[in-house]
Parts: C-alpha cells; structure tokens; sequence
C-alpha cells in the first residue's frame, strides 16, 4: 500500500503591513518633492493649509465610518500642542524652506527629526536608548545623508532654507513628543498622526 505524502496547504501570507509600510515610504519620499513642486505655486501657508485639510478630511471620513468619537478630555493639550508645534509650525517652515534648498537637502535635514524625537523621549519621557535603536538611528541619517547628497545640485543651498529645515526637524520632534501622552486618552484615529 503506498501513501502519497500531504503537502501542507500553503499559509496565507498578509501583506497589509509591509503594503502599509512601502505605501508610506514612497509617500513620505514623494512629499519632499511635491512640496517643492507645488512651492511655486502656493505661499508656505496655503500649501500647509491644503495638506491638513487632506488629511483631515480623510480622517474626519474614517472616523465616522469606524464610529469613532471624539478623544477623552485628557488627549486635548497633547493634541493641541502637537497641532501648533506639528501641523502648524513645521508645516510652515519646512514650505518655506524648500523654497530655499532643493527636496534632497530638505529631505536630509528634517530627518534629523526621529532623532531629535529619541533624544526628546529619554529626556522628557523616560524612554530608553536602546543600541539598537542608536544603529538604527544612526543608518537611518546616512540613508537621508546619501539620498540628500544624490539629490543636491552643485549650487549652495540657502542659509535661511537650511535654517528653515532644521527648525521644521525641531517642531516636528517637538509635536510628536507633545502628543505621544495623548495616546493614552485616545485611539491613534483619534490623535492623529503625520508622516511628515
């Protein structure tokens, strides 16, 4: 009597994340340029303006779809200091500076800001530094280091553009650090959050 052997079926692999993931790359890789694009032709301001209301229409959408309301009262000063630091300043500032620089140097610069945001986590938060995470730190900016020197023309870039950018690295490390304590009264549908 033979037997022939059983094959296990094959499992299904999810790809919603590293979709998710990839999506969120390329759209974060894309904002530097598009936002340069488009500087030609909107003030800092109206640019910063039509990206918030982008996304929060989009949210308003999901919110009520998931029949989600509101954040508990606690959320509030963590999610009006990160929409004034966050939403509001960096928005500003890094439209206004990539008027100045070119999209790799802008791209460069603000990414100093998920350092800034470690660094702000262990002071203020209690967070740990972990070696990993310092690795990861570190190759992340030399990704952006490379990736900016690719991108940048010949020309020198404008002192104030460069300013610009790293005070735009700042209040984005600031915003999310301010917001991260509403998560605790809230969904993260309910304190959004940006990719920059």
């Amino acid at each position: 009597m033979t037997t022939t052997p059983t094959t296990a079926s094959p499992r299904h692999r999810d790809w919603r994340a590293p979709a998710a993931a990839c999506t969120t790359v390329v759209l974060w890789a894309s904002a530097f340029v598009s936002i340069r694009s488009a500087g030609a032709a909107y003030s800092p301001g109206a640019l910063a303006l039509g990206r918030l209301l982008a996304g929060a229409l989009t949210l308003g959408v999901i919110l009520l779809v998931r029949r989600e309301g509101l954040p508990a009262r606690g959320a509030w000063p963590g999610i009006v200091r990160s929409g004034l630091l966050w939403f509001g300043l960096y928005m500003v500032v890094l439209n206004w500076g990539e008027r100045e620089v070119d999209a790799g140097t802008a791209a460069m610069l603000v990414n100093i800001g998920p350092i800034l945001m470690a660094l702000l986590g262990a002071a203020l938060l209690g967070e740990s530094l972990s070696r990993r995470l310092l690795a990861g730190m570190g190759v992340s900016f030399a990704g952006a280091v490379v990736v900016g020197l690719s991108m940048s023309g010949r020309g020198g870039s404008s002192v104030l553009g460069v300013l610009l950018c790293l005070l735009a690295a700042v209040a984005y490390a600031g915003g999310v650090i301010s917001q991260k304590p509403s998560l605790a009264y809230g969904s993260p549908l309910q304190v959004p959050r940006s990719a920059a």
